[in-house]
């Protein structure tokens, strides 16, 4: 049986994502305040040709965090979509965005609940390929106009 939706371009693209990395995050928890700053783990796989899924794991001083993601894209919208949810929210994270080809990187955005805010906000996120080797994920959200920085991962291939 041949696939009605053959892999494109951009679902090659995905497979950066896959092996495992460790990873140095930084968690701001109030402005103008140091970072919070954790190692964790974040092991990708693709599913079929079609979705990288990752598995990420970080202790937050004494509190262990599992979350997990997935990057696809939809041709038919010709956008990039994303999700998130981890266990230490009941909350499903959703984003659409777009490949920046000349920077490497992939932008998002999606309106998701801000707990902290306790309001449904718009949340930014950017990941910069800096190699085969080496990327960083940062995730902001807007909120009394203007843009918040929630985190910073800085991923190196295990």
């Amino acid at each position: 049986m041949s696939n009605a939706f053959p892999p494109s371009p951009q679902h090659d693209w995905l497979k950066k994502n896959t092996g495992d990395w460790i990873v140095e995050c930084a968690y701001f928890m109030a402005p103008g305040e140091d970072p919070i700053e954790v190692e964790g783990k974040e092991f990708n796989d693709m599913l079929g040709e079609f979705w990288s899924i990752g598995r990420f794991e970080a202790d937050l001083l004494g509190s262990p965090m599992v979350g997990q993601s997935s990057i696809g894209y939809d041709p038919v919208k010709k956008l990039f979509v994303s999700t998130w949810k981890d266990s230490s929210t009941p909350f499903h994270y959703t984003f659409a965005g777009s490949l920046d080809e000349e920077k490497n990187a992939l932008f998002f955005e999606g309106e998701n609940y801000d707990p902290v805010r306790q309001e449904v906000s718009i949340y930014r996120s950017k990941i910069n390929f800096l190699s085969d080797e080496e990327r960083v994920l940062s995730l902001s959200v807007e909120a009394g106009g203007s843009e918040i920085p929630i985190l910073e991962y800085r991923y190196k291939r295990a």
